[in-house]
C-alpha cells in the first residue's frame, strides 16, 4: 500500500468515525476496506489520538482532531463569544452544553462543556451530524431560504434510529415550527436515548453560523415540567451570542 493510499484510507475512516461512531467491522464495511486493513489503520490512528475507542468497542474522533478543531478560526469569534454561555448553561442545567458550526449539509460540534454529573453523555466534539438528524441541524435549516431547504430535502436523508425523521413533509413541518419558535427539542434522532435542545446563532449579516445546544440522557433530561424553561434559556443565550457576533435583528434570520 503506497503512502498516499494509506492517507486516503485513514482519512476515510476518520470521516466515517466523525459522521457516525462505529465498531471495527462496521467502519470497515462503510469504507469498503478489509477488516484487517481497517484494524491496522485504526490502531495507528488510536495511537496518535486521532480516534478514540470507547468501552463498547466503537471508534469516534479523538482528542487530536478535537484540539485541531478548537484552534480553527471561526470568525469574530464564535468560540470566544460562546464560552461564558456554555459554562453557565452547563452549570445551570447540570447537563452538557455545546456549540456546533455548519459544514456543508452537516453540523460539527466544536466545543462541549460537561456538567459535573457522575454519569455524563459522550463527548461529541468533532462529530459531524447531518442537518436532519437532531436539534442543532433543525435550527440551522430553519434559517435557510426555501429553495435551499428543498434542495436539501431532495438529497439523501439517512436513517440513524427509529426516531430519525426522513419524510420530507414531516421535516418541512418541523422546520416551519422552528421558524416560529426559534428553538426545538429533539429526542433520539441521531442516538437512541439522548435528548437535545438547540437554537441558532447568527452573525452580523443574519447568517446562521452555528447552533447552541444542550443535551443529556433522555431518562433524566429534561426533568418533568422543565422543558420550556430549558428552551427559554437556550434561546436567550443563543440570541446573546448572536448579539456579540454583531447580529442586531429581532430574532430569526436568513442564510
Amino acid at each position: 500500500m503506497n503512502s498516499v493510499q494509506s492517507i486516503e484510507r485513514a482519512l476515510s475512516l476518520m470521516e466515517e468515525a466523525a459522521r457516525q461512531p462505529g465498531g471495527l467491522v462496521d467502519l470497515a464495511r462503510r469504507t469498503d476496506l478489509p477488516v484487517s486493513t481497517a484494524a491496522r489503520i485504526l490502531g495507528t490512528l488510536e495511537g496518535a489520538e486521532a480516534v478514540k475507542r470507547s468501552t463498547d468497542g466503537s471508534y469516534r474522533i479523538g482528542s487530536l482532531v478535537r484540539s485541531m478543531g478548537e484552534s480553527l478560526d471561526l470568525g469574530t469569534d464564535l468560540l470566544t463569544a460562546s464560552e461564558h454561555h456554555l459554562s453557565a448553561m452547563a452549570a445551570d442545567l447540570d447537563e452538557a452544553a455545546c456549540i456546533s458550526t455548519v459544514v456543508g449539509n452537516e453540523v460539527v460540534t466544536v466545543r462541549q462543556v460537561d456538567s459535573p454529573k457522575p454519569i455524563q453523555a459522550e463527548d461529541w466534539t468533532g462529530t459531524r451530524v447531518p442537518l436532519h438528524a437532531g436539534s442543532a441541524g433543525f435550527v440551522i435549516l430553519a434559517t435557510w431560504p426555501e429553495a435551499e431547504v428543498e434542495a436539501f430535502l431532495a438529497g439523501s436523508l439517512p436513517t440513524f434510529t427509529d426516531h430519525t425523521v426522513v419524510d420530507p413533509d414531516a421535516l418541512r413541518s418541523l422546520i416551519n415550527d422552528v421558524r416560529r419558535r426559534r428553538v426545538i427539542w429533539t429526542h433520539g434522532e441521531y442516538v437512541e436515548g439522548l435528548s437535545s435542545c438547540a437554537a441558532a446563532i447568527l452573525d452580523a449579516r443574519g447568517n446562521a453560523v452555528g447552533a447552541l445546544y444542550t443535551y443529556g440522557p433522555s431518562y433524566r433530561f429534561p426533568q418533568p415540567d422543565t422543558a420550556s424553561d430549558v428552551a427559554a434559556q437556550v434561546l436567550d443565550r443563543a440570541d446573546r451570542v448572536s448579539a456579540e457576533l454583531g447580529y442586531r435583528g429581532a430574532g430569526g434570520g436568513s442564510r
